[in-house]
């Protein structure tokens, strides 16, 4: 096994250990379902070159660390959500004008958080970290 996978194993091994993802998540005011599979994904698990990878446990550490640091673009999706919500309540045409705002919501939403964010440029480099850091996992 090459030193470039063994890294990768390391470093995706070496995230939040389950019980501490576990306690973030039922921290949080999710449904129970929500938070049911969340705890799901924490134990999906994925075997490279003999060795067993926590996949899903490096995922959730990557989101709630990218929550913890970029919380602008959280609060923009959560504004969309809501307003999206809102819009559904007016009675008669409500449904149909959220249903034709909601999608455009979100993206001013998301768009307003992303360019607040994106001013430190920090959110491009982690994503780009992440993504690298599964890239010796293709070849093997």
């Amino acid at each position: 096994m090459n030193a470039e996978l063994q890294a990768v194993i390391k470093d995706v091994n070496a995230s939040l250990p389950e019980r501490k993802l576990i306690a973030l998540i039922e921290r949080t005011n999710l449904s129970a379902d929500a938070k049911a599979l969340m705890i799901d994904m924490a134990r999906i698990t994925v075997k490279v070159g003999g060795k067993i990878l926590a996949i899903g446990r490096k995922l959730l550490s990557f989101v709630f660390d990218l929550i913890k640091a970029f919380p602008t673009i959280t609060i923009g999706t959560i504004t969309a959500l809501v307003l999206t919500s809102m819009i559904a309540g007016i009675p008669i045409f409500g449904g149909a004008l959220a249903a034709a705002l909601g999608s455009l919501l979100l993206i001013l939403g998301i768009g307003a958080g992303v360019l607040n964010d994106f001013t430190n440029s920090k959110l491009g480099e982690r994503i780009d970290a992440l993504v690298n850091s599964f890239s010796a996992l293709v070849d093997a």
